[in-house]
């Protein structure tokens, strides 16, 4: 078995930098085991704002959507596998990534009342309506 390594380019100086070897030791001993943050698209239409947040590979009651005050945190979470008798808790190669993930969002435009969110091959929907914009004409009396 053998793996890619990535390309690194020395500096031009050929000088040795320790702190951009703490920042690379740092990246891959914290991140390199974690569920990287999930990737959304937000869209407006006329009476309402729509989130599409791509979660391949979580069932539907892995998903939480949390509101509080004027924010919506949507969070998933994928645990590991337990092993099982027929495969011995031997894997040959696990590169699958299990933990969760989280994303909070301001909803301060947004009638919470109305929300409305669905999951369908991966991809949750989230239906925002718009806060009704009060724009009666008002006159002021000069006193």
């Amino acid at each position: 078995m053998f793996a890619l390594t990535p390309f690194r380019r020395r500096s031009l100086t050929g000088e040795y930098d320790p702190f951009r070897e703490f920042e690379n030791l740092e990246r891959r001993f914290l991140w390199s085991s974690s569920v990287p943050d999930f990737r959304i698209d937000i869209s407006e239409k006329e009476d309402l704002y729509v989130l599409e947040a791509d979660l391949p590979g979580f069932s539907k009651e892995d998903i939480h959507i949390d509101l509080e005050g004027d924010y919506m945190t949507v969070r998933a979470e994928r645990a590991a596998p337990q092993t099982d008798e027929a495969n011995d808790g031997r894997y040959l190669r696990s590169e699958r990534i299990f933990g969760s993930v989280e994303r909070t969002f301001e909803l301060s435009g947004v009638d919470t009342e109305g929300l409305q969110a669905s999951y369908e091959n991966g991809v949750l929907t989230v239906r925002m309506p718009k806060k009704a914009v009060n724009r009666k004409k008002k006159t002021l009396s000069i006193e």
